[in-house]
């Protein structure tokens, strides 16, 4: 009895164990992010305005009902009939001609606050000439009239909506005198409902029209939009509260022209508007009376019919028929250019024509009164059952049950969207899954390093260690895989390496080889590099992973030339290290003195060995690769192949240190923050540009040097002679060349290799004064195709 309970608890302990913190964790992340949704700061908002605008883009329509026109007063116009204002005859004339052409409402997204100064009185003779028009298509009375009565004249007798602002700031400004037109407005609410003077936007001013155009005017709206707190034009206002009376928007004040019907029915309920019924349209807005703006995309989206044409009378007759025209401009410099989710630069009066085509269509976006409690229920179950599952399973069980959660959340939301027109956001429960996600996956891990650390600490006594990471890695396996960044390949290679092993007896090699690679892997990792592998003698490493630094580039130059410096300190160490003959004998293969001297450690080729390096840069593959059984930390790519061509192509140019154009020309900010190239930091002499075996693509070689300011004078003077060479070889004036590589090869680095450059270069070219590379009439590109690696 006694062992089946400790069984139990035992089963109870290995079940549970590590998962209560798990799930504490996982419920109070589901809280807190309760909290911040309830909250709603302003960041919160900020990001669910772009969910937002990301839902609309995706499911908007470019279709509109054809009935809202704009007349614009475009560059066009303006070019014709001179910049902004025009003269009050000029818009009177335009609104004349709108109405001739049968337009049902005229909005203007104008306010004339100012009297017209630009013209005091005007003949009808005159308007004749400047508009070039019949002026009985106008009715423009045969008086002499003065600009303002002029357009109040054609403001009575038309189904014209003049346009007006208010001001949600108190300006200071001393107040004019208003004739605005408030709606009839049919209150409805249930108890407890809010009033509309508590709700609506409450405007302390406003800044309206003349007064004998307000009395002469049908209709009037305002044309006031209000941005969200990131500046872009989401909704807009259709009713405001101002001095005890509640005013209509620009386009409500149209359809109320077109139709007749100048009452609307404001329903209002707790926390504000619910929405306006006008005619037989319901209008749903938010709790402060503003309608969300369904887009059809950017700016153009609406007919526009340029000022200009319509004043010429280029329309058909009868082609504005049934239209709603707003009156309004596109240009620049007018400023009428306002920011929403598919255009920064989106003309003014088309989100007026927006609104008209919405109402018309009866095609809202809303944000239901549900939502809150929706989007509220939603975040508590995705924390609950995310947290249960995280705490239940493995990690790619979890993160497929997550993945597909986020999957449902965002289709729900564009499904809602699109089809029902509700704005249901899932931000805040998106937000919670990766919350639980990330946080609860590292608790795990954190407990799996635990379990580890235990292992290990517990078992090293008893146990192999390797056997102790087999029994950890039964829990985690490592992963194949890679990724694509910018790094630098290095490869090095002992010259003339076979002879070395032919001399030496195998320990001697490997004593020499453990001293060689132990400096050279020294020098590597002191600057951040990242051995690869060793092949017999070769080291090959690269920099930029797993650390990403930004000069990796010049590190690897730098540990190019400091392994020069190091082997060359190695050489005459090797050449003082001398022997008792009678202790020890070295020579066993018995070698002549002129192979291995008397009483020398080691034989003339370890005296004089050299190594030679390549390297380049560009974006390569690097990661775990290999097999599941076995991976190494690797590199691979183009740019890996070229630095290892470089390396073995180094014999051929009669250099050691052979550096690519892509790794001088990389970027980065030096210890300043100044941004630098590789080449500023180095001495380098350009020696060819080739193309590699097996690439078509050419590259431009460097020999390495030193670092900046380390040539000596005689360095000097070889590279003066040397790139004197290469122009002339450039040029293909082979004799001139050869005369100044001739000179150069007095002052070469390396006088005792049996290859240098100049010595490269004069043999080229004497082969190609013989030869040439190409036809005298066709231009060379100065290539050198190597045909071996």
């Amino acid at each position: 009895m006694h062992l089946s309970l400790r069984r139990l608890r035992l089963g109870l302990k290995t079940v549970f164990s590590g998962r209560i913190s798990v799930l504490v964790t996982g419920f109070l992340v589901t809280i807190l992010m309760l909290l911040f949704y309830l909250w709603n700061p302003f960041i919160l908002r900020s990001l669910v305005y772009k969910v937002y605008d990301e839902l609309l883009i995706q499911s908007h329509t470019h279709e509109t009902t054809d009935i809202p026109v704009i007349i614009d007063i475009d560059e066009k116009s303006l070019d014709t009939y001179g910049q902004w204002p025009w003269p009050r005859y000029r818009v009177a004339m335009l609104l004349a001609m709108a109405q001739h052409y049968g337009a049902s409402a005229v909005g203007l997204d104008i306010v004339f606050s100012e009297e017209d100064r630009t013209s005091p009185r005007v003949l009808r003779e005159t308007l004749a000439e400047d508009l070039k028009v019949n002026l009985k298509v106008s009715g423009i009375p045969d008086a002499l009239l003065d600009n303002d009565s002029l357009l109040a004249d054609n403001l009575k007798r038309g189904p014209f909506v003049l346009g007006y602002h208010f001001n949600f700031e108190p300006s200071g400004a001393t107040e004019k005198p208003c004739v605005l037109q408030p709606v009839k407005a049919v209150i409805l609410g249930e108890d407890g409902a809010a009033k509309p003077e508590d709700a609506l936007y409450n405007a302390p001013e406003a800044i309206c029209n003349l007064p004998v155009l307000g009395e002469a005017a049908r209709g009037a709206g305002f044309f006031t939009t209000v941005p969200d707190l990131d500046g872009m034009l989401r909704r807009t206002p259709l009713i405001i509260y101002f001095k005890g009376q509640i005013y209509p928007s620009l386009a409500l004040a149209m359809l109320m022209q077109a139709t007749g019907n100048t009452q609307i029915i404001l329903k209002m309920k707790q926390g504000g508007v619910e929405s306006i019924k006008f005619g037989d349209r319901v209008i749903p807005l938010d709790e402060r009376g503003r309608m969300l703006l369904k887009y059809r995309g950017k700016g153009g989206a609406f007919r526009y019919i340029s000022a200009a044409d319509l004043l010429e009378q280029k329309l058909k007759k009868d082609e504005l028929k049934g239209k709603l025209v707003l009156v309004g401009t596109s240009a620049a410099g007018l400023k009428d250019l306002r920011a929403q989710p598919f255009d920064p630069v989106f003309p003014g009066v088309e989100a007026h024509a927006t609104v008209l085509d919405s109402i018309l269509k009866g095609d809202f976006i809303t944000r239901p009164w549900f939502a809150r409690v929706l989007e509220f229920n939603t975040i508590l179950l995705v924390g609950v059952t995310s947290t249960i599952i995280l705490s239940l399973t493995g990690a790619i069980p979890a993160l497929l049950f997550c993945i597909a959660m986020g999957a449902g959340l965002l289709f729900g939301a564009k499904w809602s969207f699109a089809t029902q027109g509700f704005f249901l956001s899932p931000l805040t429960a998106l937000l919670t899954l990766a919350v639980n996600f990330s946080l609860l996956t590292l608790m795990k891990f954190r407990r799996e390093e635990g379990h580890k650390k235990f292992l290990t600490a517990t078992f090293k006594s008893y146990l192999s260690p390797e056997l102790i990471e087999e029994m950890i890695a039964e829990r985690t396996m490592p992963e194949l895989g890679g990724e694509a960044r910018v790094m630098t390949a290095y490869f090095t290679d002992i010259q003339k390496f076979s002879t070395f092993s032919e001399i030496l007896t195998a320990p001697q090699l490997v004593e020499l080889l453990n001293e060689y690679l132990s400096a050279m892997t020294d020098i590597l990792i002191a600057e951040g590099g990242t051995l690869d592998k060793y092949e017999g003698d070769a080291i090959i490493a690269f920099f930029g992973a797993p650390i990403n630094f930004a000069d990796h580039p010049l590190r690897a130059c730098r540990v190019a030339l400091a392994m020069q410096d190091t082997l060359q300190a190695l050489r005459a160490k090797w050449i003082s290290e001398q022997i008792d003959p009678s202790v020890e004998v070295r020579n066993i293969k018995g070698y002549p003195q002129e192979v291995w001297p008397e009483n020398s450690k080691w034989p003339v080729n370890v005296h004089q060995m050299r190594m030679r390096i390549g390297i380049n840069s560009g974006e390569m593959v690097v990661g775990n690769m290999g097999s599941a059984m076995r991976m190494n930390y690797t590199m691979m790519g183009d740019p890996v192949n070229l630095a290892a061509r470089l390396e073995a192509g180094a014999k051929q140019l009669g250099i050691y240190t052979a550096v690519s154009e892509h790794t001088l020309e990389i970027s980065f900010k030096d210890g300043r923050g100044n941004t630098a190239k590789v080449h500023d930091f180095v001495e380098t002499r350009f020696i060819d540009r080739i193309a590699v075996v097996g690439k078509s693509e050419p590259v431009n070689v460097y020999e390495l040097v030193a670092l900046k300011g380390g040539l000596t004078e005689r360095d000097k003077t070889l590279f003066t002679y040397f790139a004197e060479g290469m122009v002339h070889y450039q040029a293909q004036e082979w004799g001139k060349a050869i005369t100044a590589f001739s000179a150069a090869s007095e002052y070469e680095r390396f006088p005792d290799s049996p290859i240098t450059p100049s010595s490269v270069f004069i043999a080229r070219c004497k082969q190609y004064k013989q030869t040439p590379p190409v036809p005298a009439d066709e231009n060379w590109d100065g290539v050198y195709r190597m045909t071996s690696k």
